[in-house]
């Protein structure tokens, strides 16, 4: 008879009559018209009974006023001539329902007759009233008349009147459940219940590949519902096909994305290091051609004071001047071989990281100096300086050829974007340890970045260089780098005209694969 369906939530304290209220119709239909009905029956009940009071009390009224008038005829006569078995006579011929008693009192109050109940019943309604007798052109108070009625009958028959209306209307709301019950459940609740199964089996269905039909064989509203179920259906499954065939060519499109990105990603990180070369061997040029030089003057007048010597002809001056040759030489050689030396060992440090994964403890700020020596053959082509503030002592445990791209590609794209072309500038960086992590700072004094570019730098393919140099993958790359390598945050300030400021925050102890990352994305 109900439509009952599963509740997701109770309240504490819910009893299974509010259970029931939430979970079925039915249930809910036959309160309301019960309850309609009982208000109705009920307010109609409440008129009937008011208007049976009043027509009762009317009459219980005329009744009184009878009483009144009849006694005021019959009583006069009798009390005059002092015929006190003829008064009786006459108030007992008036002791009927609901006149329960009569007192009749002559002149100077005095009692002639009584019959029936008296004042010390409280419960009866006294009516008292004057008695004449007609002597001549006057009418003498000969008397008076008390007599007392009682609502008892009046009031039965109101009972009457509650008790009929009460059981009217349980037998009315009784006969009104049974057919709502049944009507309901043949032509509503039924239908429903198969609505709902069906429904059901279909939301359970594993099968997603076409779309859920409903049965349309009754001709009623529920017929309508089932149709326009069908048809929104329908229409679902037809998105979801469009949608599966879009989502299809979407992945697609993701992994050849994923795959252009990675290898532009590859690209990048090969070229870095192929400026890296190039720079480095022009600025190794510099000191292994000075030394060549060097070594070639002093390879020249060995021989000459070689042959000097065997000719025996070697004078105070030859040899005070082969000495002061040979000591500038050798301080040359020196100086440009260590130069040299220096060059190669920080770029063999930075490039053998950057083509490795190995992890290790390093200072961070003596590698940014290696950093920075292998990266000055760029700067040094401009008016832009690079400082390192970093604080002696910060070791970390993590990955050297990661950090090495960072900073690389943090200070290739200062030069890039934060300077004209020939415009002075200074890119300053520094480092301080806070409990178990490090914090990097990468400040530069350059143009900026507008307020509306500044969301999207991390962006991949984002650059406002396009076409000039700049690939858009530069902080892509070290945000990556940062965020699921280095197991760090990245955040960026920036105001217009006055400069850039990145603010990396890096754990001592960089996450090992696998690992969560707390520090991330």
């Amino acid at each position: 008879m109900d439509l009952d369906g599963p509740l997701d939530i109770h309240p504490p304290g819910d009893t299974g009559m509010f259970r029931l209220w939430q979970s079925s119709i039915g249930f809910r239909l036959n309160l309301l018209f019960v309850l309609i009905v009982t208000l109705l029956l009920t307010v109609s009940g409440m008129v009937s009974y008011f208007n049976t009071r009043h027509v009762l009390e009317e009459q219980y009224q005329e009744i009184q006023q009878r009483l009144r008038e009849r006694l005021k005829i019959s009583l006069p006569p009798p009390i005059w001539d002092l015929d006190t078995r003829k008064i009786e006579q006459n108030i007992e011929a008036e002791i009927k329902s609901p006149v329960r008693g009569i007192e009749v009192y002559g002149e100077e109050n005095t009692l002639m007759a009584k019959r029936g109940a008296g004042s010390k019943d409280a419960s009866l309604d006294k009516l008292e009233f004057h008695l004449s007798y007609q002597r001549g052109n006057e009418n003498a108070e000969i008397g008076r008349a008390v007599a007392y009625l009682s609502r008892d009958e009046m009031n039965s028959a109101l009972r009457v009147q509650v008790l009929y209306k009460f059981v009217e209307i349980v037998l009315l709301d009784l006969v009104l459940l049974a057919a709502l019950s049944i009507s309901l459940s043949r032509n509503v609740l039924s239908p429903l219940r198969q609505l709902k199964e069906a429904l059901n089996t279909a939301a359970e269905a594993t099968d997603s590949s076409g779309e859920i039909q409903l049965p349309e064989v009754r001709k009623d509203e529920l017929g309508e519902v089932a149709r326009g179920f069908n048809r929104i259906s329908q229409r679902l499954a037809d998105d979801l096909e469009r949608r599966s065939v879009a989502e299809d060519q979407i992945r697609k499109a993701y992994d050849e994305l994923k795959s252009t990105q990675d290898n532009l990603v590859q690209a990048e990180k090969l070229a870095a290091l192929g400026s890296l070369v190039a720079g480095v061997a022009h600025e190794i040029n510099t000191p292994v051609g000075v030394t060549v030089t060097s070594a070639t003057l002093l390879a020249q007048e060995t021989r000459k004071f070689k042959q000097a010597v065997d000719g025996g002809a070697v004078k105070k001056s030859d040899v005070l001047s082969y000495a002061e040759t040979a000591s500038e030489s050798s301080e040359l050689i020196l100086a440009n071989a260590e130069r040299a030396a220096h060059l190669i060992q920080s770029f063999k440090l930075v490039a053998v990281d950057q083509t490795s994964e190995a992890r290790r403890y390093f200072d961070v700020g003596g590698y940014i100096d290696e950093i920075i020596t292998s990266l000055r053959p760029k700067f040094k082509r401009t008016s832009v300086a690079i400082k390192n503030e970093c604080r002696a002592d910060i070791r970390v445990d993590s990955y050297p050829g990661a950090f090495a791209q960072v900073v690389t590609n943090f200070a290739m794209n200062a030069l890039m974007h934060a300077f004209e072309e020939g415009q002075a500038g200074l890119l300053t960086i520094r480092a301080k340890k806070e409990d178990e992590r490090v914090v990097i700072e990468f400040e530069d004094n350059g143009r900026g970045i507008s307020p509306e570019h500044l969301p999207r730098i991390f962006e991949p393919f984002f650059t406002t260089r396009r076409g000039t140099g700049g690939s858009g993958l530069g902080l892509n790359i070290v945000y990556n780098i940062i965020t699921k390598k280095l197991g760090g945050q990245i955040q960026v300030k920036s105001v217009v005209g006055k400069g850039t400021l990145f603010i990396l925050t890096l754990p001592l102890a960089a996450p090992t694969p696998g690992e969560p990352n707390h520090g991330g994305e």
